[in-house]
């Protein structure tokens, strides 16, 4: 057993150094540490993004380390997930839109029972991603040119999670993880249909390259009401500012050989020490569960990216406000023959009052959308194959913003198996 342990422990360092990014990203990523990924296993983001308060007994639920406490004690549960989306980016001045895709590893994950009353989950999962290339033409002084911004890299989440049950339908959990990542925002100007070299294009480029820990805990605890469950959830997340290094690179170009570097201003080996601020988190969430076969849960999270700086600097950020509905229905979860009948059918809804701020504040950046997923469950064993949808629409065209609809398909893996019972020989 410990060997398995141990063998699946390497699997997750390894990933850990070979895990990257794979979103396009978006115009909004642009600001703070880019998209910050919604924590969610697939059984979550098919329920509209709920965990703080759902069972997940042979999933590894690490939105709230709490949720880890519902793991069965007699299994080893591995989870493997995988996403892909179709983005359109649209703006009203001018009339434009534009369609690109992403891929990622969606996260990679072990939970296991060390005890009755003591549960452990560890694993890898993108926690931010960015990635933009804004381009905004220029004539004046009849010279043409294009100012140019662009991002990409972000930041992946080893977590380490235990849940403790102290008495019966009490779960308290406590969390640590480990940010790492590469960040990269660059601008320029580049001088257009300049053949005698007469301009000479700048360019910046800025690394911050971000490692360190933040704390989280957790609370779920069931009430039994008749056959039927009431759980309560709560989570809080002490985010504190993360250690982060910036490395900055000045240069400058003939516009008639972009590619001759004629100056460098500023050495790629000068680094400066900072922080990065991430948010507080403060989530609430119920879930009631009748007969075993159909759960309504809600979800409602708070976050303070108001006062979050970047080396120093506000950068458009406002406190943001999250919901999320969700419901699952599974006919007969016992049932040895017929898939249809043990699957788990899900939807829900979720809004996010986005942190992104614009315009000094004044217009905020929404975003919505819906979910539906399966949670397809073979005949034998307890292995679950997951498919999870998600629509969703980030920003608007009103007051030149950018209209972002998004389509994820994700597909996740919960391989289950009894590893803690002991062989016997008649």
């Amino acid at each position: 057993m410990f060997r398995r342990i141990f063998l699946l422990a390497c699997l997750l360092a390894v990933t850990a150094l070979s895990f990257s990014q794979g979103h396009v990203g978006s115009p909004y990523s642009r600001y703070g540490i880019g998209d910050v990924n919604a924590n969610a296993q697939a059984r979550n983001s098919s329920m509209g993004g709920v965990g703080y308060a759902t069972p997940f007994m042979y999933d590894v639920n690490y939105k709230s380390p709490a949720g880890i406490g519902d793991i069965d004690t007699l299994t080893f549960i591995f989870n493997f997930g995988f996403d892909a989306g179709l983005r359109k980016y649209s703006i009203s001045n001018p009339p434009t839109s534009k369609i690109k895709s992403d891929a990622e590893l969606s996260q990679i994950a072990v939970g296991f029972a060390c005890t009755k009353w003591w549960k452990m989950a560890l694993g890898i999962t993108p926690y931010s991603n960015v990635g933009y290339s804004i381009y905004s033409a220029d004539n004046s002084f009849g010279i043409d040119k294009n100012y140019v911004y662009a991002g990409d890299g972000g930041l992946n989440k080893v977590f380490f999670s235990n849940a403790f049950n102290p008495i019966k339908d009490l779960s308290l959990g406590v969390g640590v993880s480990y940010l790492f990542g590469k960040i990269y925002h660059s601008n320029a100007i580049a001088f257009v249909n300049d053949t005698v070299g007469t301009y000479i294009n700048s360019f910046c480029q800025k690394t911050f390259k971000i490692s360190d820990v933040t704390f989280d805990v957790g609370l779920k605890y069931n009430i039994h009401i008749g056959e039927d469950n009431l759980r309560l959830g709560a989570y809080y997340g002490y985010n504190r500012d993360l250690n982060a290094k910036q490395t900055t690179l000045v240069y400058n170009t003939l516009a008639s050989a972009a590619t001759t570097l004629i100056d460098t201003i500023v050495s790629d080996t000068i680094v400066m020490k900072g922080k990065i601020g991430l948010p507080h988190t403060v989530g609430f969430g119920l879930c009631y569960t009748y007969r075993d076969k159909l759960s309504l849960a809600a979800d409602f999270t708070l976050q303070n990216w108001k006062d979050s700086k970047f080396f120093g600097v506000c950068d458009s950020l406002n406190n943001s406000i999250g919901a999320a509905l969700g419901a699952e229905f599974t006919p007969n979860r016992l049932s040895p023959k017929n898939l249809w009948e043990s699957s788990s059918y899900r939807m829900g809804l979720f809004f996010n009052n986005s942190y992104i701020s614009m315009d000094s504040g004044k217009l905020s950046v929404p975003d919505y959308g819906i979910t539906f997923g399966v949670g397809f469950k073979p005949r034998h064993g307890k292995t679950v194959f997951n498919v999870t949808f998600q629509v969703g629409q980030r920003g608007s065209l009103k007051n030149d913003l950018v209209k972002e609809t998004y389509f994820i398909v994700g597909v996740n893996l919960s391989l289950v198996d009894r590893w803690f019972v002991k062989s016997r020989i008649d």
